[in-house]
């Protein structure tokens, strides 16, 4: 996991931009905390970002551009550093557009390169491979994607994550690696109810190899 620490140089980003655009100025868009967790027998995955602040998603500038947003890179074979390769963005497989939310809503996910006329609101980017909702829960935004659609298999991807500010990378980063769910441990409760089934059972043959009376065993079984 890479930070990249250009917080004075962000701050001063986000005023200038906020000046430009008549906005008011706020603190800077930072990550405190991200993960991308894969379910495989869902074949999907779970995007989770804690901001330092409660992000505007919604607001815009005269250029319609978010006040906040993000951007999601996904490289596929799991390698890092994502831009390690030439040319830029080669071995990418999509692009989960945050800076889209404004238009429908909802988070983007597209192809890397158009092979067409740009979309609107695609960036550059290429043609739509398809969109899911999302939650903001104060700080916390999460939201869940169907692996087919950042174009990965078996769940092991690495993906650049990036903050923008009215359309301008905020100079900070992280770059990451998907992690798989974890399988939940076998329920206590069920556990305890089969040792207690294996324990009566044991119990009983025992009882059964001294001939117990049916009087004690019906008061045995009632215990």
């Amino acid at each position: 996991m890479t930070y990249a620490q250009k917080l004075p140089v962000s701050m001063l980003g986000a005023a200038l931009i906020a000046l430009g655009t008549g906005q008011i100025a706020q603190a800077a868009l930072l990550v405190e905390s991200e993960s991308a967790v894969v379910n495989r027998d869902a074949k999907e995955v779970l995007f989770t970002i804690n901001f330092n602040r409660v992000p505007d998603f919604l607001s815009v500038d005269e250029f319609d551009r978010q006040a906040d947003s993000f951007q999601y890179f996904i490289d596929a074979d799991r390698e890092l550093p994502i831009f390690g390769t030439s040319p830029a963005y080669s071995n990418l497989e999509s692009i989960i557009r945050g800076e889209e939310i404004h238009v429908a809503g909802d988070v983007r996910i597209r192809d890397v390169f158009s092979v067409g006329p740009s979309e609107p609101n695609s960036g550059g980017w290429g043609k739509i491979r398809g969109s899911v909702p999302y939650s903001l829960d104060g700080t916390v935004l999460k939201f869940s994607a169907p692996l087919q659609f950042i174009g990965d298999s078996d769940g092991l991807f690495s993906y650049r994550l990036e903050l923008y500010e009215f359309g301008s990378w905020n100079g900070l980063t992280n770059e990451n690696k998907s992690t798989i769910a974890s399988v939940p441990e076998p329920n206590f409760a069920l556990g305890a109810l089969t040792f207690a089934a294996l324990s009566l059972s044991l119990r009983q043959k025992r009882k059964h190899k001294s001939a117990p009376s049916p009087v004690n065993q019906s008061a045995w079984v009632k215990a």
